[in-house]
């Protein structure tokens, strides 16, 4: 008769895989805990992202006017779990989770992107600048209106090229 105590074979697999069983169930347990504390402290750390003053809320009256707002931006954060979040602020505009910025981020260089609206007032987002307006505009009238904005400053840049020109050569006249 074999030896209990050493056992036969049978009985020695039987202890390495059960030895090795509970092996795994600990490392398993492990990991789900681990993973339950990872979590929970990214859940305790999930909040919302302070509103700078110039973001606060205002009020607002019906305007056609296109603004460039110098202060509109994105900025991300770490969220649950610690995913990527992206945000835009702006004059008048608290925090606004954006939830597809890269799509935003192609389209707007074909066409003004509506990105925010609190109140009467909405941010658009086109090419390299953010304006805000308060008129209800479409994605083409601001196109045009940015468009429009942009031959004024040219030509108001030749303008004043060429009266610096005109000043120059008046100044070589009477110095002859």
């Amino acid at each position: 008769m074999p030896d209990v105590a050493s056992g036969t074979p049978d009985h020695r697999i039987d202890r390495l895989v059960g030895g090795s069983m509970s092996g795994v169930v600990g490392v398993l347990l492990l990991l789900v805990v681990g993973f339950a504390a990872f979590a929970a402290i990214s859940l305790w750390q999930r909040s919302w992202p302070e509103t700078p003053a110039f973001a606060r809320p205002r009020p607002s009256v019906p305007s056609g006017e296109l603004h460039v707002d110098p202060n509109a931006g994105f900025f991300t954060d770490r969220g649950f779990l610690f995913r990527k979040r992206h945000f835009f602020v702006a004059t008048g505009c608290p925090p606004v989770r954006i939830a597809d910025y890269p799509s935003l981020d192609v389209r707007r260089r074909g066409q003004a992107v509506r990105i925010a609206r609190v109140g009467l007032r909405s941010w658009w987002w086109f090419e390299e600048g953010f304006y805000r307006e308060s008129a209800g505009l479409r994605p083409a009238d601001v196109v045009h209106l940015v468009h429009h904005r942009e031959r004024r400053e040219q030509a108001k840049r030749e303008r004043a090229k060429l009266l610096a020109e005109v000043e120059a050569n008046l100044r070589k006249r009477t110095h002859e």
